[in-house]
């Protein structure tokens, strides 16, 4: 059997992206990487390591992960997602705007001028055609009238960025090389290491984790995918079989049986029989 060549785990991987990039010891290649993207000079100030208060019993919990500051101390708090699936686009904005709901309400009046929240996607293996970066707004369809500037996402399409500045790159142009480092094979990053130190310090450090194998996986991605697959399956029908107990436990406890023999009969716990208890009463 011909031996395979070992993966290269770049900066798309969401565990080599946290373990190199979302460092807040370091925040260089962050600082270049959010300046590019948003047009003027930012440096990393905060990460937010908690989540968002949780209002109602149904809302999840989201992860808002920086504070940066502006050359004119304006703040801005974005959240980054670093593999970003088109998938997952309805969800990941419902968590912003509850984040936004939620940080426009504190205080004494409804203030959104002192600082901006954005919301960054970094995209994969998109058409390289499609535009390299797009923003989005709430925006009247008549007028083109903004509604806010304090409130946006950007999406940012790694594969157009790589495909047209990778060359430009390499002849001296290095003002997208961060972009392009996202999703740069081992040879490129190499190539690229040669015209800009905090590539090189963040390729090496790339090399290290890829060769000691501290967070690559040790599984194939199709493997990895089909694990995915069949624990969302398993996960389904264990909701299925938990629903379809309580449902029988909430009867039984309706015809007046005892907590003791539906816990013999069912796999909940007396926890959970008293509370199916309490709806009842």
């Amino acid at each position: 059997m011909l031996e395979t060549e070992p993966k290269f785990y770049n900066l798309k991987y969401d565990k080599i992206f946290k373990s190199v990039v979302a460092n807040p010891k370091d925040t260089r290649f962050l600082d270049k990487m959010l300046s590019d993207i948003l047009d003027e000079e930012v440096k990393v100030v905060e990460f937010i390591p908690t989540g968002l208060g949780v209002r109602t019993k149904s809302e999840r919990v989201k992860v808002t992960d920086l504070i940066v500051k502006t050359n004119d101390d304006k703040k801005i708090i974005i959240e980054l997602n670093s593999n970003y699936d088109s998938a997952v686009k309805i969800r990941n904005l419902s968590y912003f705007a509850s984040y936004y709901s939620q940080y426009i309400e504190t205080g004494e009046e409804y203030n959104e001028e002192e600082m901006e929240i954005i919301q960054i996607n970094l995209n994969y293996g998109k058409n390289k055609k499609d535009l390299f970066k797009k923003t989005y707004h709430f925006i009247c369809d008549e007028t083109n009238e903004i509604l806010t500037e304090s409130f946006k996402m950007i999406n940012i399409n790694v594969a157009s960025c790589k495909e047209k500045w990778y060359s430009e790159c390499i002849k001296g142009d290095i003002k997208h090389i961060y972009l392009v480092m996202l999703d740069a094979d081992e040879k490129e990053i190499e190539e690229l290491s040669k015209r800009d130190k905090v590539v090189k310090e963040y390729g090496e450090k790339m090399y290290i984790i890829n060769k000691d194998g501290s967070v690559t996986r040790t599984i194939s991605e199709e493997e990895d995918r089909e694990k995915i697959f069949r624990t969302r399956l398993h996960m389904a029908e264990n909701k299925g079989i938990a629903k379809g107990e309580r449902k029988t436990a909430l009867k039984m406890l309706q015809d007046g049986l005892s907590l003791e023999l539906i816990q013999k009969y069912t796999s909940l716990n007396e926890e959970e029989i008293k509370k199916l208890q309490k709806k009842i009463k």
